[in-house]
């Protein structure tokens, strides 16, 4: 058998080169119709509303104060299959839980954030980042007033969600006998002729941040605060994590059972202009007790 030539030598390696680049542009055409199929598809099938949001237009702040404003941020965790789900809002620092609903009335999108059926609609494209979120809150008459409001629009950019949790201040330092969650289960409320319950929870994370938690089924209340603390000579500065200029301080201390207990507190807590500690113990997990008023559940008139 005679030796293959030169000449089809490289006819061979021409055939076998060309051949390649036919595969490579193949795929290259496919992957190219697949990213434009996925593009487009994310314009033109139904738009999930799971995900961080940004409040950019807000009816019931001044257009002339809206850049003075921290802006508020809604998350939507993954619907049901009934369009149930829950969602957190981000404001100044605070975290606070609800519950949505997502359905349909006359072949319109809606959703409801606790209150009522609102219109909804979301454009753009989640996966070019641009997707806008629109809420209308529908026009009504005030019963007591009268007066006719129109239709308001709230309407939100997709967003990475605020991480608090990473805002402490710089040098912070920590006492390791803080560390951990402080509970106590009597913080009470007046409101006129009304007295609530509520839990009050204190985590202190060895990052420098504080995390309160307020808790009331009876004022359907699940807020979290986030606060950069130092600690250093059993005295404890904190700042909301949005407003490290206001700083708070307060001495604490142990008792006898290891519980929590802080003095000296003149701080003014803004959810509900009390101290944000007082004269209150703060138990362990395992030293908790039952709360020394009314339950939580409870609602009674106060003498």
């Amino acid at each position: 058998m005679s030796d293959i030539s030169t000449e089809e030598m490289k006819n061979v390696v021409s055939r076998n080169s060309k051949s390649k680049w036919k595969v490579l542009l193949l795929v290259l055409s496919g992957i190219i119709l697949l990213a434009a199929g996925v593009i487009g598809a994310s314009f033109i099938l139904p738009k999930n509303i799971s995900g961080a949001w940004k409040l950019v237009e807000n009816p019931e702040i001044a257009e002339s104060d809206n850049t003075s404003q921290e802006s508020a941020y809604y998350v939507f965790d993954k619907p049901d299959r009934y369009g149930r789900g829950e969602y957190y809002t981000c404001y100044q620092g605070g975290v606070e839980y609800f519950k949505y609903e997502l359905l349909e009335e006359e072949s319109v999108e809606k959703i409801n954030l606790g209150t009522e059926n609102m219109e909804y609609k979301i454009t753009g494209s989640k996966l070019l980042g641009n997707a806008k979120l629109t809420i209308i809150f529908p026009e009504y008459t005030d019963e007591t007033t009268g007066e006719k409001h129109e239709a308001s629009k709230y309407v939100f950019e997709q967003a990475k969600k605020p991480n608090y949790e990473k805002q402490s201040i710089n040098n912070y330092q920590v006492d390791k006998s803080l560390i951990g969650t402080w509970t106590n289960k009597g913080r009470t409320l007046s409101y006129y002729h009304y007295t609530y319950t509520y839990e009050q929870s204190v985590e202190i994370k060895d990052n420098g941040i504080m995390i309160i938690h307020y808790k009331s089924d009876e004022l359907a209340l699940d807020r979290y605060m986030y606060y950069a603390y130092t600690a250093k000579d059993s005295k404890l500065s904190f700042s909301l994590v949005m407003d490290k200029d206001t700083v708070y301080t307060v001495s604490y201390g142990f008792d006898e059972n290891g519980n929590l207990k802080f003095s000296g507190d003149i701080t003014t807590d803004s959810i509900f202009a009390d101290a944000f500690f007082g004269d209150f113990i703060f138990y362990t997990s395992e030293n908790l007790p039952e709360a020394t008023v009314a339950s939580a559940d409870e609602l009674y008139f106060a003498e």
